[in-house]
């Protein structure tokens, strides 16, 4: 005990040194220090220790002596490295002492000093406790923005300064300034992948082997679930998927970086706390990770695709994104010319490679060298295609698409000056001149409510050629031509008489609800004649479009089927993927293991060679039947 105290006492005067050093100034806060001393690993084996002699079965105060039995009978431990592990989960405060009268055996009635596991911690200073990239402890520097700390080797170049901003706070940083996402549909992409990510969560990430049988000669384990102290005391920030996707159904992600902080935080947490343990579940959490990651970077690439892939409304890879994709002519080894939208664009050095996808179901993504792609303004009769029904239909669904983008960039059209504008696009003349007659009349009703004086009547043929100028109008005008046709005639109108100008309206209102009137007339004769015409081909038309309309039901129904059945073997390869895993660990586990030579159970108690027992029932059964002529053990 003296010997303890000793070496505490010493430890105490270095680590104080230590700290010291790495302060700024009395009373500020410290930039870098040792934030823990003890790894989780030993942590773990003290704590495993301390709930050995604390169990129902066992019932016994833990006691250093009885600590280091424990851990010298598992691990081989020695007693000094058993009381330096204790002096620094003590300087930690992950590790209580104190000093009780014995209960049972030898130690009834005596003062004894006991280690016993807190419940909570102390105040944090606001950092955590473990390195966040190689998940360890040390000399670490933490981030002026959040609870991250680093160790300065494991920092890159551009970070390392003495007011620290994390690698993640920067990205964070940068996403709020440069893009400017819609919150709700990023919420919805992120709760996406929380729900395929579900399928490689195993139920519990934190499961740890105990040994059990601890001072046989052969030492089984078994699962057992993690005490809630040991997530207190060791994680800064508990983080799960289940949370992470209730933060996305309440829209609390503003940006990208923030869920991949938070799915880092994660494995952070994983990591740590299986730190220096051989039983770390790495078959399950690297598919994870790997699923995480790629979808992050699936989100950066373009929301809009990866949130119209998991929805899939109708069309769904017609709809142009925002900003739209650059579509190109992509030929994979195989196959002819293909058209396709452009994800990304990668530079390795001199070789550029494009990320694509293809129209087309379904909708396939490949990496194509520069040199097998061409614009989409290429000629189709130049790339030899071989016209096949998955090609149309990709050639199709291309043609949607540019239609798309070109009604998303469409606005009022103006016709430029002096250009010719078709058929379809330009008004007749007729129809303009009933639109600027129905305006003048408009004008002439606004104005009749102020009283006007009479007009002579030699002032009256001035409105005659007004008429007949509206008449011999060009088709199409240009709006900006109008504006300023228009605007310099209003000072001119207000210079005139009010003789005049009342004359006028009343002559151009009388004349213009001839023409209106002549016109109503003409186009009531003509659609009596056209309606008897059109009745006979009612029928046909009809049947035609309940026709369309079923083709593209039963095209929906088999698309949709297709895509269900495709989702559920993709479900299915992954489930099998982790069983077999699980299979593959569950028979190595099997074959290191001892079986009891009476019953086939597990052996936990060894005699000779090839001869182990479960329980002392089986050895004396197996003893006195025939074995003890054939035990080979040396005596």
């Amino acid at each position: 005990m003296l010997r303890f105290e000793l070496g505490r006492i010493l430890y105490h005067i270095e680590i104080g040194t230590h700290t010291f050093m790495n302060m700024e100034n009395v009373g500020a806060r410290p930039i870098r220090k040792v934030q823990r001393k003890s790894s989780t690993g030993e942590l773990h084996q003290i704590w495993d220790a301390i709930s050995y002699w604390t169990s129902d079965s066992m019932r016994q105060q833990p006691t250093q002596e009885r600590i280091h039995s424990f851990l010298k009978a598992r691990y081989g431990i020695t007693e000094e490295s058993v009381n330096a592990m204790l002096m620094r989960c003590l300087d930690d405060q992950l590790l209580l002492r104190e000093t009780k009268q014995g209960t049972r055996g030898k130690l009834l009635g005596k003062m004894v000093e006991i280690h016993t596991i807190p419940t909570s911690l102390q105040k944090s200073d606001g950092w955590d406790w473990y390195c966040a990239i190689c998940h360890d402890v040390g000399i670490v520097t933490g981030c002026v923005s959040c609870h991250r700390v680093y160790h300065n080797d494991c920092l890159p170049d551009q970070y390392k300064s003495d007011n620290l901003k994390c690698p993640t706070c920067t990205e964070i940083e940068d996403e709020l300034s440069s893009k400017n996402h819609n919150l709700e549909n990023l919420n919805k992409c992120i709760g996406f992948v929380c729900e395929r990510v579900k399928l490689f969560v195993p139920e519990n990430l934190l499961l740890r082997k105990v040994p059990v049988g601890l001072f046989q000669k052969s030492v089984s384990y078994q699962d057992f679930e993690v005490e809630p102290y040991r997530e207190v005391l060791i994680f800064y920030e508990q983080m799960s998927v289940g949370k992470m996707a209730r933060k996305a159904q309440n829209r609390e992600y503003k940006t990208l970086a923030e869920f991949v902080a938070d799915a880092n935080t994660l494995f952070h947490n994983v990591q740590v706390f299986h730190h220096g343990n051989n039983q770390f579940p790495a078959p399950t959490l690297k598919p994870m990770q790997r699923t995480l990651m790629h979808d992050a970077d699936e989100l950066k690439n373009c929301l809009q695709c990866f949130l119209y892939s998991n929805e899939q409304p109708e069309n769904w890879y017609c709809l142009p994104c925002d900003p739209p994709h650059t579509l190109v002519y992509a030929k994979q080894k195989g196959y002819c010319y293909w058209p396709a939208k452009v994800i990304k664009k990668n530079e390795e050095g001199r070789k550029v490679k494009y990320d694509v996808r293809f129209f087309g179901p379904p909708y396939e993504r490949a990496l194509i060298e520069e040199a097998f792609i061409k614009p989409i303004t290429t000629p189709v009769s130049s790339l030899s295609l071989k016209r096949t029904a998955k090609l149309n239909s990709a050639l199709d669904e291309l043609e949607n698409h540019m239609n798309q983008l070109n009604m998303s960039k469409s606005t009022v059209p103006v016709a430029p000056k002096n250009s010719v504008v078709d058929n379809a696009t330009a008004s007749p003349p007729k129809k303009r001149l009933k639109e600027m007659m129905l305006c003048s009349v408009q004008t002439a009703k606004q104005q009749e409510k102020v009283p006007k004086p009479a007009a002579p009547k030699k002032e009256v043929a001035v409105a005659v050629p007004v008429v007949e100028q509206l008449a011999e109008e060009p088709a199409v005008v240009d709006a900006k031509e109008e504006e300023e046709k228009t605007e310099p005639e209003l000072p001119v109108e207000a210079d005139m008489p009010p003789e005049l100008d009342a004359n006028r309206n009343s002559v151009t209102s009388s004349d213009s609800r001839k023409v209106v009137m002549e016109e109503s007339s003409e186009d009531a004769v003509s659609s009596s004649n056209a309606t008897n015409g059109e009745v006979s081909n009612a029928n046909a038309e009809c049947l035609e479009q309940l026709r369309q309309k079923h083709a593209v039901e039963v095209a929906k129904m088999q698309q949709a089927h297709a895509e269900e059945i495709k989702k559920l073997k993709e479900e299915h390869r992954l489930q099998a993927e982790v069983m077999k895993e699980q299979h593959r660990v569950a028979i190595e586990e099997t074959k290191a293991k001892i079986w009891c030579c009476q019953c086939f159970g597990e052996a936990i108690l060894y005699c000779c060679w090839q001869t182990a027992y479960c329980s002392k029932e089986c050895q004396h059964r197996h003893w006195m039947s025939d074995h003890k002529l054939k035990c080979r053990r040396s005596r």
